[in-house]
């Protein structure tokens, strides 16, 4: 059995993105608007068929669009539009298909130069993509530094976690942080910059490890070289295993008190390179997603607006308000926080793989193959 390939999830992930809803063939482009360091970020995201891990049976949190097939001329002339509508003195501009904007299934080479001679003109000062780390390669690498005039060009992976046996045995992310290693090095080869996507709220996990598992990820990723980490609270999307698992009364999205304790747990010297993102819903579609990480009624806007403050401004001094910040509801999540175990029970996740198992259909001797294999792997939250 391949190391890297969980066939419970795989199997259960393709049946879910066979049952999972497509998107919406209109609109094809989408351009969003926040501000960072006072200054406006723009993200312009374009659909095509969706992530092709996705395809096969993907991350189990993970939906960012089942998507369809869109005529290359229209595509590129719909972006044109809107790239030729973004302002002037962008501070980041991000470019995003439906999954990875690397990814040659997706984005084909000659449809990807096509897209960056659009944004060659555009001016900014940091330009960034998203991709899967197994999708990095020379050729593209050098076709954005060709293209992009930006000062900073930056690869943003969607790392997740830095333990290999959480992204193969919660997350069915099919890398390993050697394939990681291996992109990021490539990156910086090429005088680019990398950026590590963490997560905060995986599946299989209580909040209390996720936290502490994502704090792990952050000095990891930062040890290993990464320019910048942005973290991700994840919401709650329909058409995935969170669904599922939340459905069943087996997942809770995380709180963004989650988000706040794992900013806390680092210094000042390294809380300018760790960014946030998503903390919340941006999407104008409400059937994009279920549930998002929160705090109560009485604070919610308030901790919002300081999450806002660190986006704009990530740093100590952002911090110090949510880290001051009091509120009932924090206090409740704290006391709830210290109930939990500090460790994962590999005989609760095995009795999930089993139940999972038989509602999706996985045949017996591939669920015991996978819980002798996850047994035996296993290294504890703290090793990568």
């Amino acid at each position: 059995m391949d190391n890297r390939i969980n066939q419970v999830l795989r199997r259960i992930m393709y049946k879910i993105y066979e049952q999972r809803k497509s998107s919406p063939k209109y609109p094809r482009t989408e351009v969003r608007y926040e501000k960072v360091q006072d200054r406006t970020f723009s993200e312009v995201w374009f659909m095509t068929l969706g992530c092709s891990h996705d395809r096969d049976g993907g991350c189990t949190m993970c939906n960012y669009g089942k998507g369809h097939y869109v005529n290359r001329d229209e595509i590129l002339q719909e972006l044109r539009t809107r790239i030729k509508e973004l302002p002037n003195n962008l501070q980041e501009l991000i470019v995003n298909p439906t999954g990875s904007m690397l990814d040659e299934e997706e984005v084909p080479t000659e449809l990807f130069i096509e897209i960056l001679k659009i944004l060659e003109p555009v001016s900014t000062v940091d330009f960034l993509i998203e991709t899967r780390a197994d999708t990095v390669s020379e050729e593209k690498l050098d076709l954005l530094k060709q293209y992009i005039h930006a000062e900073n060009i930056f690869i943003e992976m969607g790392v997740e976690s830095c333990n290999n046996w959480i992204l193969r045995n919660c997350v069915n992310k099919n890398m390993d942080l050697e394939t990681v290693r291996e992109a990021l090095q490539m990156i910086h080869s090429k005088g680019l910059y990398a950026c590590a996507n963490i997560g905060i709220g995986i599946p299989f996990l209580n909040e209390r490890i996720s936290i502490q598992v994502a704090i792990n990820s952050v000095k990891t990723a930062l040890e290993m070289g990464f320019d910048s980490i942005v973290l991700f609270p994840y919401h709650i999307k329909p058409g995935t295993l969170s669904e599922y698992l939340w459905r069943q009364g087996n997942y809770e999205c995380c709180s963004l008190w989650a988000l706040v304790e794992v900013l806390n747990a680092f210094s000042p010297n390294f809380l300018e390179k760790i960014h946030i993102s998503w903390y919340r819903n941006y999407y104008n579609n409400p059937d994009k997603v279920i549930l998002s990480p929160d705090t109560c009624d009485e604070c919610r806007e308030k901790v919002l607006e300081a999450l806002d403050a660190y986006k704009n401004y990530p740093g100590a001094k952002a911090l110090e308000r949510l880290s001051s910040f009091t509120c009932t509801c924090r206090d409740l999540w704290n006391e709830k926080m210290l109930l939990q175990p500090v460790n994962i029970n590999l005989e609760e996740i095995s009795s999930l793989y089993r139940q999972l198992g038989h509602a999706f259909a996985v045949p017996d001797e591939i669920i015991k193959e996978e819980e002798v294999f996850m047994n035996r792997t296993y290294g504890g939250i703290e090793s990568v």
